[in-house]
């Protein structure tokens, strides 16, 4: 049975019903993984992209979407500015590469608007900030059938806030749904709070 889901998944690459995800930063190995999916009839998408401004027109012109790493953080290299990860999202935008914000580890996502956030400040529009985070990523993951956008016919998948959801000093998330469904919001750090807010 596993050597199936092997075999089906690698059927899958070919006929282009799903995507190799490869992991890279650099401009050189980015463009490498390019050209050797497309020999193959492959679909590929970037994962980590540190140096995808650098290969904009590349990736545009080949069609290849990139999943970005962390914004809030330092570069690589040392020649680089010393923003470049706040800047590349606004320069992807701007060449039209499909591109989408993720982070590192499940207990960072809670912190993923917050780097889509800081990408606005260096030129990234707030509209294409939140479809990256939403309908970029549902495009990229081959669901925007069925979320990705608050459209009639789509599931439910949402919340609601207080406030910018972008902006860590004025979000207060009030109520999430998914698929129509509300989730509780309760966490260990909420019930943390209230355990010792009445200590002090």
């Amino acid at each position: 049975p596993v050597k199936n889901l092997k075999f089906e998944a690698m059927r899958g690459l070919f006929e282009k019903k799903i995507s190799l995800y490869v992991r890279t930063n650099y401009a050189r190995t980015i463009q490498e993984a390019v050209l050797f999916a497309e020999s193959f009839g492959i679909r590929v998408v970037i994962d980590g992209g540190e140096e995808s401004w650098m290969v904009a027109d590349f990736l545009k012109s080949h069609e290849v979407p990139v999943i970005l790493g962390l914004t809030q953080a330092l570069p690589s290299r040392e020649d680089d500015d010393i923003d470049q990860r706040f800047k590349t999202a606004a320069q992807l935008q701007e060449k039209g590469v499909l591109f989408a914000f993720t982070s590192n580890g499940s207990w960072r996502q809670r912190n993923l608007p917050f780097q889509a956030g800081q990408a606005c400040g260096f030129g990234l529009s707030q509209e294409a900030a939140v479809s990256a985070l939403t309908l970029n990523t549902a495009k990229i993951l081959g669901i925007d059938q069925t979320c990705g956008s608050l459209e009639s016919g789509k599931d439910a998948t949402l919340f609601i806030c207080e406030g910018d959801a972008l902006d860590m000093r004025t979000c207060i998330v009030t109520a999430a749904f998914i698929q129509g469904r509300e989730i509780g919001l309760d966490n260990k750090h909420k019930q943390l709070g209230r355990r010792f807010e009445q200590k002090y």
